[in-house]
């Protein structure tokens, strides 16, 4: 068992380089064009830290682990409001941006409760599926929510870029510009392998020691996989842009709920487990948890208090998991 975990390892240092190779140059060009960091993070960076959760739905998919899609989108959102929000926080106190808690919060539980609706209404037998079609309507949720994010955005005026982030652009953007394709290559390629490692010998480990995958998708993969969002918390917390990490947390979860499953559905129709819903119910309650003591605190900010208690709710999450 020490090669399968030596092997999940390397999978996931080849998954996080991957996402940072496409991220940093999409990152870098968007800025270019004055794009804030609250939109950047909402698209770029979300869909970027998603993508090692994106390769893991193909392949998971392409062999037929239904739970280890559902487990890895739920298990990933759970985790980047308790744990990733906490860590974040213990570094710096995290301001919300009210398109955050008024917009972009409740579309995500909007996308919840969906999710519930379609997990509980087609019964093949004695198992419920996500179908094909059902998969094809939370893509299309995924588009228009990007549309949204970026039309949202010009509707905002009186954004400005830092000086420092235009000559720290502007001193790349001659690299970037020759090294582009070697880089989305080299990416790419990180992501296919880091993805097939782990989730290759994420299942053999779960088989020889009696785990469900469902269990090792809410937990071992979802927290690998979170990793990207936890690396830019810290981050954003040091660099004071906190609109960066709650932009990239919002948009990864919306992406994890309606891109990851529907992908997953698409490629082949999801057998839903029965704590789907439990799973589901708990992630509602830890956002509108979130959201509450965002509502509560002064200014819409977390102190490090929170953090500690947000942490505290992850560990016992896990701790009745197990």
């Amino acid at each position: 068992m020490v090669v399968e975990f030596t092997l999940i390892i390397i999978g996931f240092i080849f998954l996080i380089k991957g996402a940072d190779l496409l991220v940093e140059a999409a990152t870098n060009i968007a800025k270019k064009f004055g794009l804030s960091e609250m939109l950047i993070g909402l698209t770029i960076v979300a869909i970027g830290t998603s993508l090692p959760e994106i390769f893991i739905t193909i392949t998971s998919a392409s062999g037929g682990h239904d739970d280890l899609i559902v487990g890895n989108a739920i298990g990933s959102c759970i985790c980047n409001f308790l744990l990733v929000i906490g860590i974040t926080n213990l570094i710096r106190p995290i301001k919300f941006d009210k398109r955050i808690i008024n917009r972009h919060i409740p579309i995500g539980l909007a996308i919840m409760a969906l999710l519930l609706i379609f997990g509980n209404t087609n019964k093949v037998g004695q198992v419920h599926l996500i179908t094909r079609w059902q998969g094809l309507i939370l893509i299309f949720i995924t588009i228009i929510y990007i549309i949204y994010t970026i039309y949202e955005e010009k509707n905002i005026k009186n954004e400005k870029i830092d000086e420092e982030i235009i000559n720290e652009v502007k001193s790349k953007e001659k690299k970037y510009s020759k090294n582009i394709i070697f880089y989305l290559l080299l990416g790419i390629l990180g992501l296919k392998f880091g993805s097939d490692f782990v989730v290759d010998n994420c299942v053999n480990i779960a088989e020889r020691i009696g785990l469900s995958e469902n269990f090792i998708g809410m937990t071992i993969i979802a927290v690998g996989t979170a990793l990207p969002e936890i690396i830019t918390g810290i981050i954003s917390a040091k660099r004071n842009e906190t609109d960066l990490l709650l932009g990239n947390i919002s948009g990864s979860n919306i992406l994890n709920l309606s891109l990851l499953i529907g992908l997953g559905a698409v490629i082949n129709p999801l057998t839903i487990t029965s704590n789907f819903n439990s799973n589901i119910a708990f992630l509602i309650i830890a956002t509108l948890f979130l959201q509450w003591l965002a509502i509560q605190n002064n200014k819409s900010e977390l102190n490090r208090k929170t953090g500690i208690l947000l942490i505290i709710v992850y560990i016992i999450y896990i701790v009745t998991m197990i």
